[in-house]
């Protein structure tokens, strides 16, 4: 059953100042945000831009489905990778796992999309 959904939209550009500096792994912001293996995908992609777009859109929808604030779980424990055939799955870790845990929900189904200046995440938090 259904316990929470979540939706985001993020205009790409406003993340561009992060990904396009050298190293853009060591700027805070993405440090603070994605975990090393969202970082080592990123660095494979062809336009990371997008890829952490996609990825941070997907956590803020996360949150909503979860009906957390950034207070309450950093956004690094929140983990989306993808499976071989492209799907993106979500990894709670910390409190987010907590969080999900007292709230019941077992299984968390993540939609991630962008064209050209935004990307977006729909979330289905489940029991």
């Amino acid at each position: 059953m259904i316990v929470q959904i979540g939706t985001d939209i993020v205009e790409i550009e406003k993340l561009k100042y992060s990904v396009t500096k050298e190293p853009f792994a060591s700027d805070p912001f993405i440090r603070h945000t994605f975990t090393e293996k969202e970082i080592r995908l990123a660095l494979l992609r062809s336009d990371p831009l997008s890829f952490f777009a996609t990825r941070f859109a997907g956590k803020e929808a996360v949150f909503k489905a979860l009906n957390i604030t950034g207070e309450d779980v950093r956004l690094s424990e929140i983990e989306i990778l993808s499976q071989e055939n492209g799907r993106p799955y979500v990894s709670l870790y910390g409190s987010a796992k907590e969080t999900a845990k007292a709230l019941g929900i077992n299984n968390m189904h993540l939609s991630l999309s962008y064209e050209d200046h935004y990307a977006i995440a729909f979330a289905v938090a489940e029991d």
